[in-house]
């Protein structure tokens, strides 16, 4: 019995050998055959990185075709998180080598390799300098996981230049990323945070391509296996003259650093300059100052640069053209002028007369007591346009009334949006007594009418809101939308859409009262008029009216609002000076500047800053 066993033991391994093999026969055959395309996809897979290439954004040009923003290639430190062996250690080299802060690359990292797909790269630093891509170039060939990626990032040619306008770009962030994310954006997408950058956002994206890289069993790249074509977006044809764009900004920033070096206004920090066509609404050239330049923002702003430009006390960031609301004083004059002829309340044949003092309210006097001048005595309403007599339009707003100048003031669009399609723009305030009693539980008193009638007390408003005023008065009622695009382009630079001018309201507006109202504006400018010195030499006539509108904050704002060529207009042109003093000092020097460029008018007066004492 026990030597049949043997041979038994033996066919047993034997048929278990066999079962053993054809089971690995069977698998294999199953691994080739079933799995056999997905496991070499797989393989092939784990030796290969897909870097992602982020499609140039569409350009801004100006309305003559002058390119304003666009995008150059730089390069960017990518690294692909599953190549590397102890990532911190890494992170900490590379922090070294590109000049950026580790807590930076750290967070990008940690955002990055948590949220991206298998293998592909995470960039952590875009944008870098000469000494980082060199230093780099040789990390690339040393450290698995790390390269040096070429890709296209914004660039604004010319700075500082309309920077408002245009905004800045950045990294989506959490916030951002949960709003759009239905709507194809990705972690570590850049997109438009501000200005045109930020509204036409969507637009300007193109379609990203990518670079599919072999790389060795360290991670090291070796060769490039695949590429796909990145599609630059859609542009923008902007309704700006980037030549009358840099004479405002030329002439605002001249004029401030004039203003302080001299001591006429020490506080002239600041300030806004606005053009548009009054027939249209478009845009011609938009101001705002101090400013920023947004090339800081591409490839992610430093720590230092973004400090800076918060703690500036002249914030930077705000666009004061929309954005900043302010008394307008005199500049409202001509609504309150308009408001009286309509309804009556003053004919040309009226007289006033100024000794400098209100008659019925002495505490309210005109801008000419303690100006070394004379007073205006007996004058009627364009004279009082002219030398911008307080005295006349108290008057006039005592005959109207709160009630009335608020109507007249919504009826040319005051106290709501405009609509200009950038965001941050406000709305100002038109006061009326329903207002005043639902705010300050307190009635209308009488010296508010009389600051409102000149453009002070409670009523403020945006530069913007302005030009519509005189919008209307130089077309004779249409309001249409201000706007700064002209049309959408495509990447070879041919038109999409063509954006046409939207009205906004009509005003009635009597044609007498228009007609005496110009008058007045256009002795603005004339001999004896208190911007006269300004436009001395300037062919073209232009009417307008000076400002100095006091505020809470510090000296007087300087403001000027002018049409030319006065009898049909085609520019109007909107000047701010934060704290100028005077309109006439301060903001018609500018205005002149930018009619002079709109015109391609060789300047010949001298700046009336220098000639003139302080004046409305």
């Amino acid at each position: 019995m026990l030597e049949e066993k043997g041979p038994t033991r033996v066919k047993f391994f034997i048929g278990l050998t066999l079962a053993i093999f054809a089971l690995l026969v069977v698998r294999l055959a199953y691994l080739q055959i079933a799995k056999g395309d997905a496991l070499a996809a797989q393989a092939d897979q784990t030796s290969k990185r897909l870097i992602r290439i982020n499609a140039p954004r569409g350009v801004f040009c100006d309305r003559n075709h002058k390119i304003l923003a666009t995008s150059k290639l730089a390069y960017s430190l990518v690294v692909v998180p599953e190549a590397l062996a102890k990532p911190y250690e890494v992170l900490e080299q590379l922090a070294a080598l590109v000049g950026r802060p580790l807590a930076e690359l750290q967070k990008r990292y940690r955002l990055g390799s948590a949220n991206h797909r298998p293998f592909e790269g995470v960039t952590l630093a875009a944008n870098l300098d000469q000494t980082a891509i060199f230093r780099l170039a040789e990390a690339e060939t040393t450290i698995p996981g790390v390269i040096l990626q070429e890709m296209s990032v914004r660039y604004y040619p010319f700075g500082e230049f309309a920077a408002h306008l245009f905004g800045y770009v950045g990294e989506i962030n959490a916030k951002q990323l949960a709003e759009r994310k239905n709507q194809g954006y990705r972690l570590g997408q850049i997109i438009g945070q501000e200005g045109l950058e930020k509204v036409y956002d969507r637009l300007l994206q193109g379609t990203d391509g990518g670079r599919e890289v072999e790389v060795d069993r360290l991670g090291i790249p070796r060769r490039n296996v695949g590429y796909r074509q990145p599609t630059e977006g859609n542009g923008l044809q902007l309704t700006v003259d980037a030549v009358l764009q840099q004479a405002a900004e030329t002439a605002l920033g001249e004029q401030l650093a004039d203003l302080r070096d001299k001591h006429l206004a020490p506080s002239a920090n600041a300030g806004a300059v606005l053009a548009l066509d009054p027939n249209t609404g478009e845009i011609l050239a938009m101001v705002s100052q101090p400013g920023f330049d947004p090339n800081l923002f591409v490839g992610g702003i430093s720590n230092t640069d973004y400090q800076r430009l918060i703690d500036d006390q002249q914030h930077p960031f705000t666009n004061r053209t929309i954005s900043g609301e302010y008394p307008v004083g005199s500049t409202f004059k001509p609504v309150v002028g308009i408001a009286a002829l309509t309804e009556g309340k003053v004919t040309l044949d009226d007289r006033f007369y100024c000794n400098g003092y209100d008659p019925i309210y002495p505490k309210k006097k005109c801008w000419i007591v303690g100006s070394g001048r004379s007073a205006h005595g007996s004058e009627d309403i364009i004279a009082g346009f002219k030398n911008s007599c307080n005295i006349v339009f108290y008057e006039l707003g005592r005959r109207l009334g709160p009630d009335t100048l608020a109507k007249y003031a919504r009826m040319f669009g005051l106290g709501k949006n405009t609509g200009i399609g950038l965001p941050g723009e406000r709305s100002g305030l038109v006061p009326d007594t329903a207002w005043k009693k639902k705010v300050y539980h307190d009635r209308w008193y009488f010296p508010e009418t009389m600051d409102f009638a000149i453009g002070q007390g409670f009523l403020n408003m945006t530069p913007v809101q302005l030009a519509q005023v005189y919008m209307a008065i130089a077309n004779g009622g249409t309001i249409y939308k201000p706007h700064l695009v002209n049309a959408i382009i495509s990447p070879q630079g041919k038109q999409i859409k063509k954006l046409t001018p939207e009205v906004l309201r009509r005003v009635d507006l009597d044609a007498k009262a228009l007609a005496i109202v110009r008058q007045g504006l256009m002795a603005v400018t004339g001999e004896g008029g208190t911007a006269h010195q300004a436009f001395v030499g300037l062919p073209v006539k232009v009417a307008g009216k000076t400002g100095s509108a006091q505020n809470s904050q510090g000296p007087s704002h300087g403001w000027f609002a002018g049409m030319a060529p006065a009898a049909n207009p085609r520019i109007i042109v909107i000047v701010l000076v934060e704290h100028g003093t005077s309109g006439a000092m301060a903001a018609a020097p500018v205005a002149r500047k930018v009619f002079d460029a709109f015109f391609r008018v060789k300047a010949t007066a001298k700046s009336v800053s220098t000639v003139l004492p302080a004046a409305e």
